[in-house]
C-alpha cells in the first residue's frame, strides 16, 4: 500500500501473501491495471489457499516459485517440493501466473555455497521458460540481499547470457543507506573479489546516524547516553560512536576510531567506555554509525534527511 500510495505501480514482495486480509489488499490494487504485483509461493497450501480467493475475485496474481535451503528460511528445498508446488500451481490457471523464481542467498555464509545455490536456481529456471511452465515474459529471476549481490550477478548472467524471455532482478535493499557494520564487511569482501568493483573504487558509504545527547557521566571511564533499544538495531552489533558535537562548535568533529565504545544496551539508554580525561560533558551529541539499517529504520516513524552541513533538509516517513 506505502509502495503504491507512492507512486510505485510493479512491486515484487519476497515474501508470502498469507492471510484473507493480506490478500484482500493486494486484491483491491490490482484493481488498478496499471499496477503490477508478484509474491512468493512454496507451499501447496499457500498455493491453493490464493487460487481460491482470487478466483472469488476473478483477478489473476503473478506468484514467483521459492527456492530454499535445509536449516533456512522459507522455500521449495528439492525438486519434489518444486513440482508438488507447481503442479499446484496449474490447479488454478486463471488466477494463478506462475511469474518465476526467487531465492535469498543471504543465510548462507560460504561463497561456494551461495554458487551452488544461484547455479541451481537459474537452472531450474530456464528450465521452467522452456517448458512453458513459467507463461510470465519476461520470466523474472531474482536474488541478491546486501551482502553477495554481485555473485549473484555472475552466476544469474552465466545460465542466463544474452536471453531475452528472462529477466534478472536483484534486491540488495541496504544501498539506501548502508552501514558501518555488517554490511560495510560485506561491501569490502566485494572490492577484494569482484574486479568490476575494485574499479568503481571507494563504492558505498554509510548514511544513517542516530544523535543522542550525554546524559551523565556518573564514572571517569562511564558515559550515558540517551540512545537505548527502543532507538537503534543492536542484533548485529552496537553502534559505534562517529561525531561529537558540543553548542558553540563550527560542525562536529570526527571521532577517532575505537577511542570511545558502546558496551550496552538498556531500554532508554546506552553505556559508553571513555578514557580518564577526555574532552566529553553532559549535554554533548554523540552521532552513531550503526550496524544493520533495516532494524533501526523500524523504531523510527520519520527519518531527517540533513545536507552536508547538518541541516535538516527533508523529513521521510518509514512504513514498517
Amino acid at each position: 500500500q506505502a509502495a503504491y500510495e507512492g507512486g510505485v505501480r510493479r512491486v515484487l514482495m519476497a515474501n508470502q501473501l498469507v492471510g484473507k486480509q493480506n490478500m484482500s489488499i493486494i486484491s483491491s490494487l490490482l484493481v488498478d491495471s496499471t499496477f503490477e504485483f508478484f509474491c512468493l509461493v512454496d507451499s501447496i497450501e499457500n498455493v491453493n489457499q490464493l487460487g481460491k480467493y482470487f478466483k472469488e475475485t476473478e483477478q489473476c496474481l503473478n506468484v514467483l516459485l521459492e527456492v530454499g535451503m535445509n536449516d533456512a528460511r522459507t522455500g521449495v528445498r528439492d525438486e519434489s517440493q518444486r513440482d508438488a508446488v507447481l503442479t499446484a500451481i496449474r490447479q488454478w490457471p486463471d488466477n494463478l501466473m506462475l511469474a518465476g523464481v526467487e531465492v535469498f542467498e543471504g543465510v548462507l555464509s560460504e561463497e561456494q555455497s551461495v554458487r551452488t545455490l544461484l547455479q541451481r536456481v537459474a537452472e531450474w529456471t530456464v528450465k521452467l521458460v522452456d517448458n512453458k511452465d513459467i507463461r510470465y515474459r519476461p520470466a523474472i529471476l531474482t536474488g541478491a540481499g546486501s551482502a553477495w549481490y554481485d555473485v549473484v550477478a555472475e552466476e544469474f548472467d552465466k545460465v542466463v547470457g544474452n536471453r531475452t524471455d528472462v529477466e534478472i532482478v536483484l534486491r540488495p535493499g541496504c544501498y539506501l543507506s548502508h552501514d558501518a557494520g555488517t554490511y560495510k564487511t560485506a561491501q569490502e569482501k566485494i572490492l577484494q573479489r569482484n574486479p568490476i568493483a575494485k574499479q568503481i573504487g571507494q563504492g558505498l558509504r554509510p548514511a544513517l546516524h542516530i544523535w543522542a545527547y550525554v546524559q551523565s557521566i556518573p564514572e571517569s571511564n562511564r558515559a550515558i547516553i540517551s540512545m537505548g533499544k527502543r532507538d537503534v538495531a543492536f542484533d548485529a552489533g552496537y553502534p559505534m560512536p562517529s561525531l561529537h558535537y558540543r553548542s558553540g562548535w563550527a560542525e562536529p568533529r570526527k571521532m577517532e576510531d575505537n577511542i570511545w565504545e558502546v558496551t550496552g544496551l538498556m531500554d532508554q539508554h546506552a553505556f559508553m567506555r571513555i578514557r580518564e580525561g577526555d574532552d566529553l560533558r553532559v549535554g554533548d551529541m554523540i552521532a552513531f554509525d550503526i550496524s544493520h539499517p533495516c532494524l533501526t529504520f523500524d523504531k523510527w516513524k520519520y527519518i531527517l534527511i540533513v545536507d552536508t552541513n547538518f541541516t535538516v533538509i527533508d523529513i521521510a516517513e518509514t512504513y514498517f
